[in-house]
């Protein structure tokens, strides 16, 4: 059996989520859909089902626009968009996670237009700090667990819940390990893996892409700091499918060197210290939090300024969806924070559902050659 090559594979993956879904359904493997890295996803796993992250795909709206605003993120409006469709008729269910308005609201407008459908809401608190938000996060996160056996038929008993912790922590490790390889190796490892290798993470049995990124990831040994020789950006952001960010950075002679954004290393940020439900929420509370939520007024700020100083960037690249609010509020002063530290900064606004513009890789060229 010839080898497999991890980079084309992991773009594959990454492009073709549907393609994945159809692999499994033919080995009669459950798979449940969810929409935010705020999902508790071992609970998922140890219940007996592969959990996919659905990012909307469609690059055209038409049966979409008959229930959402066309001022609705483009995430939200093109994941609509595949469902109506029929994209995922081979999932049982959808699970959501409280984070923005928009999502809350589709979260109803599903329900309304699916009601055969098992979806369940993860009410997860705004505030990521102190007793009284992590008490109730214990008690949403029990509903949970109650919904999830209740529809699986089965109970989520300590040793499955132990193996999903041991996978999903390794696929943690690994992926933090293939960003500290291509920082160390740009010219080996493109920028654009990290963005297929987390996506295929996300579209995959942990267990099955693990063996594959560890592979890969131990040709390169222990890695030092970030490579010499080219301009190192951090993006910021939410969900991104975009790999035109990626190639161009590389391209006009940078390079992604981290980031902060769903598709990222936001989704595989911190590690779950014992197979409990309390240690399933501590990792939660303790992680890079998303704009939606808060530790207290300027928190992300002052982890963005320190991880971009951490990974040597020389200049920040905020990559935003059209129509997100919570990131749109926190620009302002996070800004501010990374001026302040000596750190330029580019801000580029896209929608999820167009295809890549000549206009993003002119203000990208133009940024770079800024620094």
């Amino acid at each position: 059996m010839s080898k497999i090559d991890f980079q084309e594979f992991a773009a594959e993956a990454a492009r073709n989520p549907l393609g994945q879904i159809a692999r499994y359904k033919e080995k009669n493997r459950r798979l449940m859909g969810f929409l935010c890295s705020y999902v508790p996803e071992e609970l998922v796993y140890a219940a007996g089902f592969i959990p996919l992250r659905l990012l909307g795909r469609a690059t055209q709206i038409s049966l979409a626009d008959k229930h959402l605003q066309a001022y609705c993120c483009s995430q939200v409006r093109a994941f609509m968009e595949d469902y109506l469709q029929n994209e995922y008729k081979d999932l049982e269910g959808v699970l959501f996670a409280q984070t923005c308005d928009t999502m809350q609201s589709f979260y109803d407008i599903f329900k309304k237009n699916f009601p055969d459908m098992f979806s369940f809401n993860f009410n997860f608190p705004c505030k990521v700090s102190g007793d009284a938000a992590f008490k109730y996060a214990r008690a949403e996160l029990a509903r949970v667990r109650a919904e999830l056996e209740k529809f699986a038929g089965n109970p989520i008993g300590r040793d499955e819940l132990n193996n999903a912790v041991r996978v999903y922590n390794r696929n943690r490790d690994l992926l933090d390990r293939l960003y500290m390889a291509h920082a160390a190796n740009p010219d080996k490892i493109p920028s654009v893996t990290l963005l297929h290798a987390v996506m295929a993470s996300m579209f995959m049995d942990k267990k099955d892409i693990n063996k594959l990124l560890e592979e890969f990831v131990n040709q390169f040994g222990a890695n030092g700091g970030p490579a010499a020789g080219r301009k190192k950006l951090m993006l910021v952001g939410s969900v991104n499918v975009n790999e035109d960010v990626y190639n161009a950075a590389d391209e006009y002679g940078a390079m992604i060197v981290d980031d902060d954004i769903c598709t990222g290393r936001r989704y595989f940020d911190g590690k779950v210290e014992a197979p409990n439900d309390e240690a399933l929420l501590r990792r939660y509370f303790d992680r890079a939090h998303c704009p939606a939520k808060h530790r207290d007024l300027t928190s992300r700020g002052r982890y963005l300024t320190e991880l971009a100083k951490k990974s040597q960037a020389d200049g920040v690249v905020f990559l935003y969806l059209k129509f997100c609010d919570p990131h749109a509020f926190d620009y302002p002063y996070m800004k501010d924070m990374l001026d302040k530290a000596g750190i330029r900064s580019l801000h580029m606004e896209i929608e999820q559902s167009s295809a890549p513009s000549g206009q993003t890789r002119t203000k990208l060229q133009a940024f770079i050659e800024t620094l």
